[in-house]
């Protein structure tokens, strides 16, 4: 797994390639939470090149978006296929996230709340 951070504007991107495995799940959470302790309302995760995510990882992210929900903001996922895509509908949580075809249209979704933060 790897994981680059970036932002644009008030918009915190983490991109993540690879698998998240299940041994990887604690560097997955700690990425996340830098970016929390970052001041993060708007975090954008960019999946278009993640191949593989375990049940522990998706524990991670319904506890951020919870986390975030608290501070007024929101996780958008970008993710258009795969098996990855696949996890996400079987387990319902393509329900909870809002998925995306690419990073542009993500950023864009957090609209006027973004660009007033």
């Amino acid at each position: 797994m790897d994981i680059k951070k970036s932002q644009e504007g008030s918009i915190f991107v983490l991109t993540i390639s690879g698998s998240i495995q299940h041994g990887d799940t604690p560097i997955f959470e700690e990425g996340i939470e830098r970016t929390f302790n970052d001041g993060a309302r708007f975090i954008v995760l960019d999946f278009k090149d993640l191949r593989y995510i375990c049940s522990s990882a998706l524990g991670v992210l319904i506890a951020s978006k919870r986390k975030i929900r608290r501070r007024e903001g929101d996780i958008r996922i970008v993710l258009t296929e795969g098996d990855v895509l696949r996890v996400f509908r079987i387990t319902l949580l393509d329900r909870v996230f809002q998925f995306f075809d690419d990073l542009a249209s993500a950023v864009k979704s957090f609209g006027d709340a973004a660009r007033e933060a």
